[in-house]
């Protein structure tokens, strides 16, 4: 039987090495600073050289360039030219690999000095055999926790720098045959398993040998840049309305700040966002995040894109079906749940009869379940749920309110809900719930026109989707079996006018609110 300790010294730096080391430099100024040196020689000529102020602020060597001196007798006037001169100028990625690597060799330090604490406190530390250290070359960068073991053990560290596995054992057998290693770090997986067979093959055939550690280091998720080119892609359903507007600029927002090459782009037919999927599988994107409104349509694209090595997480609709599909996780608002809050709500306010529920999008799976859930909560009628676009529920509602058995209607988005409202403007007589959110919401529930309204927060969904596309590119482990298709929902809110003249206040100036709103001696306790 065999038996392993492995440290899992990442976990003190993988985990926060992406938000601690991109925080560091995400807001740093890629500039260059340069100044322009003159000197006027003995013959009369003038010479001109470039510095460029390095990170520490000193100034390196002047570079000169071919064509860089002015003749004597040059005539005035007239502008010469010197020939280029090329600067090296750190890019952002590199910031944060060389800040990865400076922390890694000092991990690298605490744990050579671990090392002699643990295993050689007793030992004669001159006559100890180096740490042998193994790096695949895919993963050089590790390479840094080698250097830093190498400075604090007395020993020193041998490395092996190879993904020639049946080299790494045959050298790995021979040291320990001859004694010439005292503890062995891994620095990925595969080196980590080829030294523990090999390991227990020589102590198998050999007891009389000391047992020997293996130590791993892993970190979950590489802190290091993507690539220049590496695409992203963020595909989901929805067409023109306030709430994929929100997202699609959030979406937007978010691969700025995160430095990311993204694609992203809505579609109103499900069978255009499964070609988007398919076509981001043939430009060989490196993660896709993906709506999941109609999960049985989508789940080929997926599959395909699953098959080709690339990733996938799901957000927004089918929380239920994530898991089936392949989704890596699932972000979104929990719908059936929000459905169920809109019932009590409506309990609670005292509406009594059936409440009409508007799905603009017939195949979405997460606007069937806000209906379903509104109907199992609702206590004093019937939930009768009907299937509108968006541009025709205002006048297919007001239609249906007119037959006269419609107590309230419960829109599934805000701009249906805008629409409903609209359509009855300025003395609306229908009363109407929305899910979304946008100031006129603010003020219409304040002003009672709208009943409540339930945040489905574009805004979150869409910026979590970007971080966690860049998330499972970043994982080293197949992201898949790491979440097991877990879901991350949110969960809903309920704005009731109390709230939302809340919202609307705190955008007033404050001494606008002093002025009109404080109840004071030259001020109202109402405003209308």
């Amino acid at each position: 039987m065999r038996t392993l300790v492995i440290l899992l010294l990442g976990a003190s730096v993988g985990a926060a090495a992406l938000g601690a080391i991109w925080a560091t430099h995400g807001s740093e100024q890629q500039e260059l600073e340069v100044r322009v040196s003159v000197e006027r020689h003995q013959d009369g000529r003038v010479e001109i050289g470039l510095q460029q102020r390095d990170d520490d602020g000193a100034w390196d060597e002047t570079q000169r360039p071919h064509y860089r001196f002015l003749a004597a007798n040059a005539e005035s006037g007239t502008v010469r030219y010197s020939s280029p001169v090329t600067f090296d100028l750190v890019t952002r990625a590199e910031r944060i690999t060389e800040a990865y690597r400076v922390r890694l060799a000092e991990a690298g330090r605490q744990r050579g000095a671990y090392f002699v604490r643990r295993f050689h406190q007793d030992d004669e530390l001159t006559s100890l055999a180096p740490v042998l250290c193994l790096v695949d070359p895919n993963e050089s960068v590790l390479g840094a926790i080698c250097d830093g073991i190498g400075e604090t053990f007395p020993a020193g560290v041998d490395v092996i720098t190879s993904d020639d596995y049946n080299a790494i054992a045959d050298e790995l057998e021979r040291r320990l045959l001859a004694g010439e290693v005292s503890q062995v770090m891994a620095t990925s997986y595969q080196t980590l398993q080829t030294a523990v067979l090999a390991r227990d093959h020589i102590l198998e055939n050999n007891p009389e040998l000391p047992w020997t550690w293996i130590h791993y280091w892993f970190d979950p998720v590489d802190p290091r840049l993507p690539g220049d080119d590496d695409l992203f892609c963020v595909v989901s359903h929805g067409g023109r309305d306030f709430f994929w507007g929100l997202a699609s600029e959030t979406a937007t927002f978010a691969a700025a700040a995160l430095g990311i090459n993204l694609r992203a782009a809505s579609y109103g037919d499900v069978s255009e966002q499964a070609d988007a999927i398919r076509q981001c599988v043939e430009d060989g994107a490196v993660s896709i995040a993906t709506t999941l409104v109609s999960p049985d349509e989508l789940a080929p694209a997926i599959a395909e894109a699953r098959a080709s090595g690339i990733p996938v997480l799901s957000f927004n609709s089918g929380a239920e079906a994530a898991g089936q599909v392949g989704s890596s996780f699932h972000i979104g608002l929990n719908d059936r749940r929000a459905g169920e809050i809109a019932g009590e709500r409506f309990n609670e306010i005292g509406v009594a009869g059936t409440i009409l529920c508007v799905v603009h999008e017939a195949n979405n799976v997460g606007l069937q379940e806000r209906c379903a859930g509104l109907a199992s909560t609702y206590a004093n009628g019937d939930v009768e749920t009907q299937h509108y676009t968006a541009r025709e529920a205002a006048d297919a509602v007001l239609e249906r309110y007119a037959e006269g058995d419609i107590a309230a209607v419960m829109a599934l988005s805000d701009s249906v809900g805008v629409r409903i409202l609209v359509e009855q403007w300025p003395d609306p007589q229908i009363p109407l719930a929305t899910f979304g959110f946008n100031l006129g919401f603010a003020k219409w529930v304040e002003e009672g026109k709208i009943l409540f309204a339930i945040y489905d927060h574009p805004l979150v969904q869409s910026y979590l989707s970007v971080m966690g596309a860049l998330l499972i590119d970043r994982m080293k482990l197949d992201p898949v079996t790491l979440f097991n298709g877990m879901t991350m929902l949110i969960d809903p809110q309920i704005a009731d006018a109390e709230q939302m003249r809340r919202v609307t206040n705190a955008l007033i100036p404050q001494e606008i609110q002093d002025r009109y709103l404080s109840g004071g001696e030259d001020g109202n306790e109402d405003t209308k």
